[in-house]
């Protein structure tokens, strides 16, 4: 893949976590600035901004690549942050939808990468649900809750933003909870990172990778800690599934440029 690779991150950090070097999120900030140093990409890091300054670095790092002279081969635009269904939330706590940030690569407003790879990597929650797993022996026969209902019926009316030549990459499933470890990062990035960064990586394309990458998730299930500090304190497991979207028309390959 001949080309310049450009990226940016959107990331939100938490204050009093940061204080505290405790802050999963700046892990995600270095795990994925030494990702791009890997494989070449120019990169910009949009740190601690609210829901509008960060629609307008989107709109900024678009126009930037409308504007360039040389070729750019694929685009990569990585979110970690707290959020809610389809929106992810700034540092004055007002949501930016995310068709805020995948539209304006569409054909007509981003020319430049028409028919050409746009990667979008959404780390935030999408709910507050929780997958604790499924016993197949006892399932079968449970009637869906309201929640689930609820949800069921969502994605069966909702209309996800959509672009050529895309690949949307979610840390959860609708309306459920992404992981964020303090000192590990987030569970979507950790595992992205890892599958990336394995030896046969560069033969694979890079849908195959998430594929991988998701597994890797769904293969380990994380422990919390549920109402800490209460007499009911207790930890459970959850499962994590990655949830993605493809438009893409070619197969994309990142190799290392060293």
């Amino acid at each position: 893949m001949s080309g310049r690779r450009s990226a940016l991150l959107l990331m939100v950090r938490d204050e009093e976590k940061m204080k505290s070097h405790r802050c999963g999120i700046e892990v995600d900030r270095q795990t994925m600035e030494k990702f791009f140093e890997g494989f070449g990409f120019q990169y910009h890091s949009v740190l601690d901004k609210t829901a509008q300054e960060m629609k307008q670095a989107v709109i900024n790092f678009r126009n930037s690549i409308n504007s360039s002279s040389g070729n750019i081969s694929c685009v990569f635009v990585v979110t970690s942050s707290h959020g809610h269904r389809d929106v992810i939330i700034g540092a004055d706590k007002k949501t930016l939808s995310v068709k805020d940030i995948i539209e304006p690569f569409g054909d007509e407003l981003c020319p430049k990468m028409k028919g050409k790879p746009k990667v979008f990597i959404i780390d935030a929650c999408r709910g507050s649900n929780h997958d604790p797993g499924v016993h197949f022996d006892s399932a079968a026969d449970e009637k869906l809750s309201k929640e689930a209902l609820a949800t069921q019926e969502y994605r069966s009316t909702r209309v996800p933003p959509c672009i050529n030549d895309m690949l949307v990459a979610y840390a959860a499933m609708t309306d459920y909870v992404g992981m964020m470890n303090s000192t590990s990062g987030s569970h979507m990035i950790n595992n992205i990172s890892q599958v990336f960064s394995s030896p046969d990586a560069a033969e694979e394309h890079v849908y195959n990778l998430f594929v991988k990458a998701n597994a890797k998730m769904v293969a380990t299930p994380v422990d919390v800690t549920v109402d800490k500090g209460k007499p009911t304190q207790r930890t459970e497991r959850r499962k994590i599934i990655m949830t993605m979207e493809s438009t893409l028309r070619k197969t994309l390959y990142l190799r290392s440029p060293n």
